[in-house]
């Protein structure tokens, strides 16, 4: 097997095991009555902690430079507040108001927003495939939200504002850790990022305060989000990326919203029209677009 090939299935591992673990968050919150915070904070401590133990055996002169640099170390409790923290508490609402494959894919927004800051940043205007990206994902999200309707709404107001919001906090969780990533690699600042967005997540949303009780299955779906849903996706995927490329690796990262659609389907009972696949293929063709080179 090649290299290439096996930078693809990797890539593709992280992708489908993050689709997973939308589905397993609906679960954990529809199901089992499992609060969003708890949720939120479990998967950033845990998933933070797994990823800066193997930072320690794998790069631990790095680990210890960077804990050295006071600046690296504020900007990374930065990136995981604002970051990391938002955007997951923000996408895990958005399934609770809506369902693992719809939230996914409205979080996809998040590429044009990109886009559009950068384009501000570097003061230019968008170029045509840009413009036609823009208008791809915005008539799928109309499709997905009205269902072609201009007097009604299919999906929830809930479901379409967290989703919105679910996309702005990926676009932060993507801008803000550019800088520290170019110097640091991945692993270290989203290992203190989560550990960083998880502590402040119990800290802020008091969530010692709000009840919980595990039961068998909820906790073999934790523990599964943690381990699969967070850590190894992560991992995987970025390792995938960096054998294949950013720009491949976002393509192949669309397995997520197809594995998020599917398992929501088979195993939460969900039932997606004919239409809404259609306003997903739009959105997702976003990414497509935009990878092309100009």
């Amino acid at each position: 097997m090649s290299k290439y090939t096996k930078g693809v299935l990797i890539t593709l591992l992280g992708g489908t095991c993050w689709g997973l673990s939308g589905t397993c968050s609906q679960y954990l919150c529809s199901v089992q009555g499992m609060d969003t915070r708890w949720v939120t904070a479990l998967r950033l401590l845990g998933a933070g902690v797994i990823l800066l133990l193997l930072a320690a055996v794998q790069q631990r002169e790095q680990l210890k430079k960077l804990l050295y640099d006071k600046y690296a170390v504020l900007y990374c409790i930065v990136f995981g507040v604002c970051g990391l923290l938002f955007t997951q508490f923000s996408y895990i609402t958005s399934i609770t108001k809506s369902n693992s494959g719809t939230a996914t894919v409205l979080q996809y927004l998040s590429v044009v927003i990109v886009l559009f800051v950068e384009c501000i940043m570097m003061r230019r205007l968008p170029v045509r495939r840009e413009w036609l990206a823009l208008l791809s994902c915005l008539f799928g999200t109309f499709l997905v939200a009205t269902h072609g309707s201009l007097n009604s709404l299919y999906i929830s107001r809930d479901g379409l504002l967290w989703g919105g919001i679910s996309a702005v906090a990926a676009a932060a969780y993507i801008i803000i850790p550019q800088r520290l990533m170019r110097k640091w690699g991945s692993i270290l600042p989203v290992g203190i990022g989560m550990l960083s967005g998880g502590i402040a997540c119990v800290l802020l949303m008091r969530v010692w305060t709000i009840p919980i009780s595990f039961t068998v299955p909820s906790a073999g779906m934790t523990a599964f989000v943690v381990l699969i849903g967070t850590a190894l996706a992560f991992t995987a995927f970025l390792q995938g990326t960096a054998i294949i490329g950013p720009a491949r690796g976002n393509m192949l990262g669309c397995v997520e919203p197809l594995a998020a659609t599917v398992t929501t389907a088979l195993f939460m009972h969900t039932t997606f029209a004919g239409i809404d696949l259609i306003g997903f293929a739009f959105i997702l063709a976003t990414v497509f677009i935009l990878a092309k080179k100009a």
